[in-house]
């Protein structure tokens, strides 16, 4: 890979995509994610991890072509992905539109019912993901 002003040079006419990832298990995804940016993208993700909640830049989440949100953040993360779509809603609902859901649990959509915010429409990618499902979701949203 290229470093300093090499990497510069060839990135200086390419726009990166951001994507932001909300999930505090990265060795579960992450492979996946650099795959599809790798196969899929061409490089051309710039991909943030974040792995817990309070972590999370709220003012510039619309600066991210997409959002993923794992559900189940642990007990080191102030808020679970519910909350954080809950703030999502809130402050900034336009970026519900971009965001989905990464989940191991088969029984979000029960939860998702539950919640007191309509989430019906989130696009849900269960854990694991392949990176040709990572890269399709990416494309459907950005499509």
């Amino acid at each position: 890979s290229l470093v300093g002003s090499e990497m510069c040079i060839r990135d200086s006419y390419i726009i990166k995509m951001k994507i932001l990832v909300i999930e505090d298990e990265l060795a579960t995804v992450k492979g996946s994610f650099e795959l599809a940016n790798l196969y899929a993208f061409d490089g051309n993700l710039q991909i943030t991890f974040v792995v817990k909640s309070q972590d999370v830049n709220f003012q510039h989440m619309n600066e991210y072509a997409v959002v993923f949100v794992d559900i189940s953040l642990a007990n080191n993360s102030q808020m679970d992905g519910f909350s954080i779509m809950k703030k999502i809603h809130d402050e900034q609902p336009d970026v519900l539109n971009k965001t989905i859901i990464l989940t191991g649990n088969n029984k979000i959509e029960e939860k998702l019912q539950e919640q007191d915010v309509d989430f019906q429409k989130i696009k849900i990618v269960y854990k694991p993901a392949s990176y040709k499902t990572i890269a399709s979701v990416i494309k459907e949203k950005t499509g």
